[in-house]
């Protein structure tokens, strides 16, 4: 049987292109678009094929980094910023959600809660400037933290913003379902000076403490449940004498001795210099590499004490530069602790 040249050819050829097929080397992950989870499949909740953004990414959105995924649509009205995956910053004790929550409420122009270490993923709901927004951190099953923020300005037209309307719903509730597996935790009178003395600062609530970042130094605060003192502190200014707090400051030295006094045990003055708020003191030492610093808040008709401490880890120094350290962060712990006092004088006095 005659076999015609191409004929006997084809087979070869068929050959050389599986043999291609399996030693090709990988598409680069980088030149791939990454799947769009169900919350951020842009085509899904807002009835629209996706398009291109006519203006840059707003500037406030700038920390959180380059968007994996960017869509807009509805005449540039809509769009949609999707972060695949959040990395986490190596110079804050906070946890890279942590971050990127602060890092979003600032973006869109609101303060936000802190977050919580028991969450596993949270939304915001905000408008602002005719701005309707929604976003959500939240983890996925890989493990990364990924966020997702869309914008929308509601047209002009009524037909056209009702319309709107009905996929904004979808796309708000999409965003919101993450909340219901996050009950609000309960708040003390401590928590509530607390959040108004750090507000727009990063925060965080674990289960034994909560912690912020501020002037680039992590703090972390835990409070001691209501209590006696060591020795009578009275909640009326007028009755603070200095021969209280000298016998105070000893009964602290004795209970540290090894500790470097950088503020002995004092009063605070009020926020508003003359007004007759509660006697609240404070006191800031150092053991170590390890800055602490001790609000003391008397309650009235001998109501027992509120007691909250800071403390805060000193970077990696010795000598001289570690003395100039602690020295700086007393200073902060103070001003951090009068803020809190101060706090708790306009939520509780």
């Amino acid at each position: 049987m005659t076999i015609s040249p191409q004929r006997s050819l084809a087979p070869i050829f068929a050959g050389i292109l599986v043999l291609g097929a399996l030693h090709a080397p990988p598409v680069a992950a980088a030149g791939r678009t990454p799947a769009a989870p169900a919350v951020a499949d842009f085509t899904e909740l807002s009835g629209t094929r996706a398009g291109t953004c006519a203006a840059p990414v707003e500037p406030a959105l700038a920390p959180m980094g380059t968007p994996a995924l960017r869509h807009c649509a509805w005449s540039q009205r809509l769009e949609m910023l999707y972060w695949q995956d959040v990395p986490a910053n190596p110079n804050t004790c906070l946890p890279a959600a942590a971050i990127a929550w602060h890092r979003l409420g600032a973006g869109v122009g609101a303060v936000l809660r802190p977050w919580s270490a028991a969450w596993s993923g949270q939304s915001l709901l905000v408008q602002t400037g005719g701005m309707v927004q929604a976003g959500m951190v939240w983890r996925q099953e890989g493990g990364q933290w990924s966020v997702v923020l869309w914008r929308w300005r509601p047209s002009d037209r009524i037909p056209t913003r009702h319309w709107q309307a009905g996929h904004w719903k979808n796309i708000a509730g999409a965003v919101r379902a993450i909340d219901a597996a996050n009950p609000e935790p309960s708040r003390t009178p401590l928590m509530t000076a607390w959040l108004d003395a750090t507000n727009g600062k990063p925060r965080l609530l674990a289960a034994d403490s909560w912690r912020w970042v501020s002037d680039g130094a992590c703090l972390d605060l835990r409070s001691a449940s209501l209590g006696q003192a060591q020795m009578h502190l009275p909640h009326s200014r007028d009755d603070a004498r200095l021969e209280q707090r000298s016998a105070m400051q000893l009964l602290l030295a004795r209970r540290f001795p090894g500790a470097e006094w950088l503020r002995n045990f004092s009063l605070i003055e009020p926020a508003i210099s003359g007004d007759r708020t509660g006697a609240k003191f404070l006191a800031v030492w150092r053991e170590g590499a390890t800055v602490s610093g001790q609000l003391w808040i008397p309650l009235r008709d001998e109501g027992g004490i509120v007691r909250a401490r800071i403390s805060s880890e000193l970077p990696a120094a010795t000598g001289a530069a570690l003395q100039e350290a602690a020295r700086a962060r007393a200073v902060l712990l103070e001003r951090e602790l009068g803020k809190l006092a101060h706090a708790w004088e306009a939520r509780h006095e």
